[in-house]
């Protein structure tokens, strides 16, 4: 499954991209703040294959943070008019774009550009594991497993992440236990998370469903998003 990262600053302004992707069975993931951290958290930045650009981020800012998703393996692809940015003084970049998504690429066009560019890419046996693991995934047994509060976490981190927002740790603690935050609520949570893991990984679900943003906090999976809309919303 091809892994997309979405840079915007406006979540509903991707919805069609979105959709789009998603249809082809790749697994999408919006944020504006993993470009601004994305040199500190390499081991999140390089879960995806593919990096996209929206037309919301400024040509200035792809140029302050396109070399760190190059360096960790990610194909750049920018929503706007190549034709635009050759007569910037930032033309150096139009060499550093794998390919372009503009006004005129069709749904097709689009799935088509990224099919070809990961399709460069090596194939490793983990990552078969990983896809071929979904055909056995139990959502229903996985739910019915989860306890109160591990329901709880996966139901706010979704109400977050559905809004583009990345939902912190002290956030997260102040939403389950309704006090204020402590060294042993930070423990439970990491407890709570660990639970919810082994669970996953129980019941089937891939790697990397549940991932930790270090220093910001924890975010969804696209198909562990997808199973808690259904079953918990």
């Amino acid at each position: 499954m091809t892994k997309v990262l979405i840079i915007t600053k406006n979540l509903l302004a991707e919805q069609d991209l979105q959709a789009v992707l998603q249809r082809s069975n790749a697994e999408v993931y919006c944020s504006y703040d993993l470009m601004l951290d994305a040199q500190h958290f390499p081991q999140v930045i390089s879960y995806f294959s593919v990096v996209i650009f929206s037309d919301t981020i400024s040509t200035l800012e792809v140029s302050k943070y396109y070399s760190t998703f190059k360096q960790n393996g990610l194909f750049i692809l920018r929503k706007g008019n190549p034709e635009h940015l050759k007569q910037t003084e930032l033309s150096y970049l139009f060499d550093e774009i794998d390919d372009w998504i503009d006004p005129v690429t069709s749904n097709l066009g689009i799935i088509e550009k990224i099919a070809k560019l990961t399709s460069k890419q090596s194939i490793y046996p983990s990552s078969e594991k990983r896809t071929n693991s979904k055909i056995d995934i139990n959502s229903e047994t996985f739910f019915f497993s989860l306890s109160s509060n591990e329901k709880k976490l996966l139901y706010h981190l979704y109400q977050f992440q559905k809004d583009g927002a990345i939902l912190s740790r002290e956030k997260l603690c102040s939403l389950l236990w309704e006090t204020q935050v402590t060294k042993s609520n930070l423990c439970q949570l990491s407890n709570l998370t660990n639970r919810i893991r082994k669970k996953l990984s129980t019941y089937n679900f891939p790697e990397g469903e549940l991932i930790t943003s270090w220093n910001k906090g924890y975010f969804l999976g696209d198909l562990l998003f997808n199973e808690v809309k259904n079953y918990l919303d």
